[in-house]
């Protein structure tokens, strides 16, 4: 099983050769594990020595070194897709013609990932160029806010702006209901493109393990016929499907951030914030509450596009959202289609807050006492 992953995902014989040892048992696998581990502290020192000089470029040029990382995403993605079309696919192809006499299934099975796998595909796509190319929300540098709208000033521009909004300091502006400035799309996760960068992860994550549940058999075919291919080809399907898995890592870890996040009502500039806040408050023996925070089921249906304003009056009076039906249509649209939804908060000037009931009340006094 050692050798089979090994030889399937982790490395190859030129730059991570296998571990070789002639005993069995525990002995045998201590002396593989010493070997991997050598090997691993070979390449991670080049490695890292590479991320440093990465890390000061970012430092340094970050809008260019974000153009790079937008440059690199975008030829991995449309890496993977060739692969698909011009490596796998074919097997499964050859697959059909062989059964096609005898039994349908495999074309019904064929047309099924299809259908699924350019769903998923056209996700990835659409919410990656959206997140790329779509305005975060920037706070207006010359109209001046409504006297109304609750405001703050930020200490870089010297400009009022509305509550949720921060400066992001590699793109010089203050953008609305500002998350984090992400560099792998070159463009600040706001107001207008956190949904669409969430959706990216989601159908990114589910789209690479989609890629190993369904591919896996024709990755192993393809393994074993590499003498019979081009051995550039094999090599960069190979690649491919090792470093997916890294990113599979890297995605799953952003999206256990972002989904806490988001069933919290807060951003990541927001939750530092708030410990901060909660902190200075307990110590007065007070209970901070995120005024943004209206619960996990309602602040995802908001998120996602699955409410709408004109929805609030209806929950007040019926308690629901319009219906199954409803949220199902939104659902099928702006969730599994890249279909897009405005905001929940419209403009980004001013946000709605959750006022707490005596329930909430009582429930914040006991987590405190404990």
């Amino acid at each position: 099983m050692l050798a089979l992953i090994s030889d399937a995902f982790v490395w190859d014989e030129l730059t991570f050769p296998s571990p070789i040892c002639h005993h069995s048992g525990v002995r045998g696998f201590l002396s593989r594990l010493f070997q991997l581990l050598i090997t691993l502290a070979k390449l991670l020192y080049w490695r890292l020595f590479i991320l440093r000089i990465i890390v000061q470029l970012f430092i340094t040029h970050p809008r260019g070194f974000g153009r790079c990382l937008v440059a690199f995403s975008a030829a991995g993605i449309s890496a993977v897709v060739i692969s698909l079309y011009s490596c796998l696919l074919p097997f499964r192809l050859a697959r059909w013609r062989a059964t096609a006499s005898s039994t349908s299934s495999e074309l019904y099975s064929l047309l099924l990932h299809a259908i699924l796998g350019h769903i998923v595909l056209l996700n990835i796509f659409v919410h990656f160029l959206a997140g790329v190319l779509c305005s975060p929300g920037h706070v207006p540098p010359l109209s001046p806010l409504s006297p109304h709208i609750p405001r703050t000033m930020c200490s870089r521009c010297l400009r009022p702006r509305p509550w949720r909004a921060h400066h992001c300091v590699v793109c010089g502006v203050c953008v609305l209901r500002m998350d984090h400035h992400c560099p792998w799309l070159n463009n600040c996760v706001g107001l207008r493109t956190h949904r669409h960068f969430f959706l990216f992860l989601t159908h990114l994550g589910i789209g690479i393990v989609y890629l190993y549940v369904a591919g896996f058999g024709d990755f192993m075919e393809h393994s074993r016929l590499s003498h019979r291919i081009n051995c550039l080809v094999h090599t960069i399907v190979c690649a491919l499907y090792r470093v997916s898995i890294l990113v599979l890592v890297f995605v799953v870890g952003l999206l256990l951030w972002h989904g806490r996040l988001i069933g919290r009502g807060e951003t990541s500039v927001e939750y530092y914030q708030n410990q901060k806040l909660a902190r200075a408050f307990s110590k007065h023996h007070i209970v901070y509450h995120n005024p943004f925070d209206f619960g996990s089921r309602v602040n995802w249906l908001r998120f996602l596009g699955l409410e709408a304003p004109a929805d609030s009056r209806v929950v007040k009076e019926k308690g629901t959202y319009g219906g199954i039906k409803t949220l199902a249509k939104r659902f099928f649209f702006h969730v599994l289609l890249p279909f897009n939804s405005s905001p929940y908060d419209g403009d980004g000037m001013e946000f709605e807050m959750y006022e707490p009931d005596v329930e909430d009340v009582l429930r914040d006094l006991r987590t405190f006492d404990e």
